[in-house]
């Protein structure tokens, strides 16, 4: 729950912490895609992991969707992120 509330205020001024980014969850499936928010694209290498995809907002949660997710849902809806995300490292 502490992270919860602590992810959901994370992305500030087009930055997120390094951190904060590897405990944000993946949105994998959704019952209506048309009801979620680009936030940021991201595209930052870690130590052991790349995160290349976007950051939504759905139903007041932030979640990361990856790349190929995206290209997959591309045919039924289109995504403008309004900003690229920089990552800040710990």
């Amino acid at each position: 729950m502490k992270w919860e509330k602590i992810l959901i205020d994370s992305v500030k001024d087009g930055t997120i912490r390094a951190l904060h980014l590897s405990k944000i969850p993946r949105l994998k499936t959704c019952d209506n895609w048309k009801d979620v928010e680009p936030i940021g694209w991201v595209d930052h290498k870690l130590k052991f992991a790349h995160y290349k995809g976007g950051l939504v907002k759905l139903n007041d949660n932030i979640y990361f969707v990856t790349d190929q997710t995206l290209n997959a849902l591309s045919e039924f809806v289109t995504f403008k992120f309004p900003q690229k995300i920089t990552v800040i490292e710990d």
